[in-house]
């Protein structure tokens, strides 16, 4: 194996493991949203009168906001990090 390979190989195998995290990251935020869809129907359900169910969702906002920015937050700092691995094992 030329050193050319390695090289490759080495670039390849970090693109897929950064990769793979994105999407894992990705899977769980799915999972949260779904949470957290399933919490807001519950808290739907149990509302008597329209303005208790509004409330009720308002009062979830904040929470949502929260893991939406969570969730970018992490998003961003993995894509910050994919990308400086990637270059640096292609020497850049």
């Amino acid at each position: 194996m030329t050193l050319r390979h390695i090289k490759a190989s080495h670039m390849l195998n970090t693109a897929v493991d950064g990769f793979s995290v994105l999407v894992e990251h990705e899977s769980n935020a799915l999972e949260n949203l779904l949470a957290s869809l399933r919490e807001r129907l519950v808290v739907a359900r149990k509302a008597r009168k329209l303005s208790e169910l509004l409330r009720d969702q308002i009062d979830l906002l904040p929470d949502t906001q929260a893991r939406l920015r969570r969730d970018h937050t992490i998003r961003r700092q993995l894509l910050l990090g994919f990308s400086h691995d990637v270059r640096g094992s292609i020497g850049i």
